[in-house]
């Protein structure tokens, strides 16, 4: 994956969790000592594309999400994220290589978004601070 101009490795999971739904927040909260906030909870639809480069190789995803308060359907985040995913090939590459070629999606990516009138921003928004921002705005929606 390509964050902030960078590759990051994959994110990796903590084997043998072992938590229900009730313990969760107790979990984040006193086990791992983070400090846990309810967000309202949402519907969220995603359609994945994904594209490789014919001459490098390199495979992109290109994911476009809609997310909706189930309160407050009215309140929506829609945004389409690109990331590199891996290179399907036997041969190392360059990761100026796939910065490049990741630019060069991106601005194609841009440019059609934009002639069909779906692209207002580029930024890099996340669902996590769109469901804070909702609740900043309308603290009724502020899950119990």
């Amino acid at each position: 994956m390509v964050h902030g101009g960078h590759l990051r490795p994959p994110r990796e999971l903590t084997p043998g969790l072992d938590s229900t739904p009730d313990r969760f927040e107790a979990y984040l909260g006193e086990d791992v000592g983070l400090q846990v906030r309810a967000v309202p909870p949402f519907q969220r639809v995603r359609h994945d594309i994904q594209c490789e480069s014919m001459r490098t190789g390199h495979v992109y995803g290109i994911f476009l999400d809609r997310c909706a308060l189930l309160t407050a359907p009215e309140v929506v985040l829609s945004q389409c994220e690109l990331e590199y995913l891996r290179s399907r090939s036997i041969l190392g590459h360059d990761q100026d290589e796939v910065l490049i070629e990741r630019e060069r999606v991106d601005n194609w990516l841009c440019e059609y978004l934009a002639i069909h009138g779906w692209a207002t921003e580029h930024t890099f928004y996340s669902k996590r601070s769109f469901l804070r921002d909702a609740v900043a705005f309308r603290p009724e929606l502020a899950a119990p």
